[in-house]
């Protein structure tokens, strides 16, 4: 169990959960899109709004196309920080009224936190972005053929090097992304804390449950995949559902102790 401490004599604690825990999250998070569907659901189509316009501006770019899709999931944490209050008041008031209101200026309760965090994000986002357009261009020599043409012929002989060093590299930066952030965003939500104290906390609380979080992060990609698939339609139920339910994992993962 590791622990750190927060300027107000809390301590922060990680605690170890069991496999079958995000299945329990998942049902906390669709309670809550229950309680409070209109306001969650403004998140929700915000995602779509933006699958629709990844996908008219990029669709004849697929080196574009492809890299923001990916970028879509890795700033899809803080994205989320007013599903996280929409989660926070539920728990808070107890079923009462859902101010949409303060959840859009949520971020406002810790600006220096989440400042520093959208700097360093924006950093490791930059990287991938770079990284992706580097091995386009190094496996397709400057002719990128369009979507269409990559995803019929992707898993081709030829495709099969760029398919393993895209996907790896991605898996790298989204596995950093995700233990960085999983309970980081929240805790600077809920608490007043600094950003590298969260990071800390969230890669520790990532450590400890290793197995879990795997299984926590391939519900994540399933979902959002399935989104994805239904040309965005599914995300308008979907990322509200995700949002709101990492909630109640950051809920299960971390507590606070005198």
């Amino acid at each position: 169990m590791d622990i750190t401490h927060l300027p107000s004599q809390e301590h922060i604690v990680v605690r170890h959960v069991a496999v079958s825990e995000p299945l329990q999250w998942l049902k906390l998070g669709w309670q809550d899109l229950k309680r409070a569907p209109a306001d969650a659901m403004f998140y929700g189509a915000a995602f779509v709004l933006m699958g629709y316009l990844l996908n008219t501006y990029f669709n004849y770019a697929p080196e574009y196309m492809i890299t923001l899709a990916a970028l879509f999931l890795l700033a899809g944490p803080f994205m989320a920080i007013g599903l996280y209050d929409i989660a926070r008041q539920l728990e808070a008031f107890n079923g009462g009224r859902i101010r949409l209101a303060h959840s859009m200026a949520a971020w406002r309760v810790n600006l220096p936190g989440f400042t520093l965090y959208a700097a360093l994000l924006a950093v490791m986002v930059f990287g991938w972005f770079r990284v992706s357009l580097l091995m386009f261009a190094l496996f397709y020599e400057g002719s990128v053929p369009t979507l269409e043409v990559l995803v019929a012929n992707a898993f081709t002989q030829e495709n099969i090097g760029f398919l393993v060093a895209w996907f790896g590299t991605g898996f790298f930066f989204a596995a950093a992304v995700f233990s960085l952030s999983v309970c980081a965003i929240p805790m600077l939500l809920d608490k007043e804390v600094d950003t590298i104290t969260a990071m800390v906390m969230s890669v520790q609380a990532v450590y400890h449950n290793v197995l879990t979080m795997l299984i926590w992060a391939a519900i994540i990609v399933a979902l959002t995949a399935i989104g994805f698939a239904t040309q965005f339609v599914g995300l308008l139920l979907i990322t509200p559902l995700i949002g709101l339910s990492s909630w109640h994992a950051y809920r299960a993962l971390i507590t606070y102790e005198r």
